[in-house]
């Protein structure tokens, strides 16, 4: 497993990315847009017990790749996944706030253990320990063209939330096999098929919220196509999306759909 200690050099990247590479050389999840896998790959054939930080300068094509100059120097974390607390997985899968506190003698790691929460993304580097806090940032999708899905993936990232607008049903599905509990997705549009296939997909995923946009007819149809399929268990599903404000335009519908996602990941709303 690998991070980096220098997100401050990477500003384009997300500080909380991290990548596995597995003893065959695949990878699960992703460091740097992939500009130094060739480099993970190969501290990953080194035997090691402990976990260590590692000072990697980057060429010419991996500083391309990542936005800064040839020659920039930055640290990772890596090592082998037995070192960490087992329940720090089943954080990660979830995308729960973590915070990895590793004790160093001479580079290498001597003992990890998990902190409290943090509140924020943080990363600390000493001589003696390695800091690293992770608050992950929800990702609203959202499936429709048109008005109202513009709409909702402003006042999506208004509030913070990393946005993803696609009117690709195949976009959709795959975004949406990704979603976690802190997650969001929303889907609007005419054709049942369509937007069957994107509910179908995030009832199965980890989604903490799934909005269904569009009047009782529309939502009828949808839950037809869904039961037509086996999917018959659509609680998760808030249809129409959007508390009740009386809302008429596309902003007013968005602002109302926010507030509602907002106030069920924070377990301030069941309805």
């Amino acid at each position: 497993m690998a991070w980096c200690l220098d997100p401050e050099l990477t500003p384009g990247f997300d500080p909380t990315d991290a990548v596995a590479i597995t003893p065959g050389g695949g990878r699960l999840g992703s460091l740097l847009g992939g500009a130094i896998d060739s480099r993970l790959i190969e501290l990953s054939l080194i035997e090691a017990t402990e976990g260590r930080v590692e000072t990697i300068e980057l060429d010419e094509l991996e500083a391309g790749a990542i936005g800064v100059a040839p020659g920039t120097t930055i640290r990772i974390f890596f090592g082998p996944a037995n070192i960490f607390p087992e329940e720090l997985w089943g954080q990660l899968l979830d995308r729960q706030p973590v915070t990895i506190d590793i004790a160093l003698a001479d580079g290498r790691s001597s003992d990890v253990t998990l902190g409290e929460q943090p509140a924020k993304t943080n990363t600390t580097v000493a001589d003696d320990r390695v800091l690293c806090e992770w608050s992950p940032t929800a990702t609203m999708v959202v499936f429709g063209g048109g008005p109202m899905a513009q709409a909702l993936g402003q006042a999506a990232q208004f509030v913070g939330l990393n946005t993803e607008v696609t009117g690709s049903t195949e976009a959709a599905v795959a975004l949406a096999t990704s979603l976690s509990p802190i997650d969001g997705i929303v889907v609007m549009g005419h054709n049942t098929e369509d937007v069957g296939r994107v509910l179908q997909t995030a009832l199965v995923s980890g989604a903490g919220y799934i909005g269904s946009i569009g009047p009782s007819a529309l939502q009828e149809d949808r839950g037809d196509w869904l039961a037509y399929r086996g999917v018959t268990d659509t609680s998760r599903v808030h249809g129409p999306a959007g508390f009740p404000i009386g809302a008429s335009s596309p902003e007013e519908v968005a602002l109302s759909v926010i507030v509602e996602m907002i106030a069920v990941r924070n377990g301030a709303h069941s309805g």
